[in-house]
């Protein structure tokens, strides 16, 4: 026989909420592993090359999150690979350095979550930058002329090839030019006596026999005198060649001259 004095309405309230706290026990954690898991990209990966399509080890590779500047590095591995695991999914910007190569930079990379995906790199070897002073007493000066040059080289991205097994060439070793036979450049004196002064900036290609192939003048609003005293004396100069993985190849340079006239 049924007890009348228990009060079955309240037995049953308290009932449901042990049993509504005990699912929120259970579904809280679970919650808690699942939506981290969310916002977290594949695997991130790639090959470093040279323009041989040598691998290039020892590359570093840098992941910057542009929502909250987070940098991410890594280094490439002896035969060029690397890889990124457990990175937030999101835009990134993806910059690849090796002393003797130009920066490569790929200011948008797009992670999504729970994708892998990959960038094969190519680096180009470096410009090189050389500067030269011309510094003579002068008359009255009328302004120095000044030029400028922008950019760089940026490496490419190489395509996947077809999957298979290959051997795997070592390389990203530059062995940077030098100049061995070096010219002055000579002051102008019609420049001189007129009190002109400026930089010469000018682009050329030191060749494979270490010539400067193709001099060209970038500043065309310099003084015509400045340009030609500075094109004769480069065209003269001569390089040790630039050497990637011990093979002479062609390399871009900007050569700067300054014309100054002293006090």
């Amino acid at each position: 026989m049924l007890n009348s004095s228990i009060n079955r309405s309240n037995l049953s309230r308290r009932t449901r909420v042990a049993m509504l706290f005990f699912a929120l026990s259970l579904l809280v954690p679970l919650a808690a592993v699942r939506l981290p898991a969310q916002n977290v990209a594949g695997k991130f990966s790639g090959v470093v090359s040279d323009p041989s399509g040598a691998a290039v080890p020892n590359a570093t590779v840098i992941l910057t999150n542009h929502k909250t500047n987070l940098i991410q590095m890594t280094t490439s591995d002896a035969v060029g690979h690397f890889s990124f695991v457990g990175l937030p999914s999101g835009e990134f910007e993806m910059r690849v350095v090796k002393q003797g190569f130009a920066e490569f930079l790929a200011p948008q990379i797009a992670l999504n979550p729970a994708q892998e995906s990959s960038q094969n790199v190519t680096l180009l070897v470096g410009p090189v930058n050389e500067e030269v002073n011309v510094i003579v007493p002068g008359g009255p000066k009328q302004g120095s002329v000044q030029g400028g040059v922008q950019g760089g080289v940026q490496g490419g991205v190489a395509p996947n090839g077809p999957a298979g097994p290959k051997r795997i060439r070592i390389g990203g070793e530059v062995q940077a030019p030098k100049i061995i036979a070096k010219i002055q450049p000579a002051y102008p004196a019609v420049a001189r006596t007129a009190g002109i002064q400026g930089t010469v900036i000018l682009h050329a290609v030191i060749g494979m026999e270490g010539n400067p192939l193709q001099l060209r003048v970038m500043n065309n609003q310099i003084d015509p005198e400045l340009s030609r005293a500075a094109v004769e004396a480069v065209s003269q100069w001569r390089y040790r060649p630039t050497l990637l993985n011990g093979q002479p190849i062609e390399v871009d340079t900007i050569i700067k001259v300054n014309f100054t006239l002293a006090e």
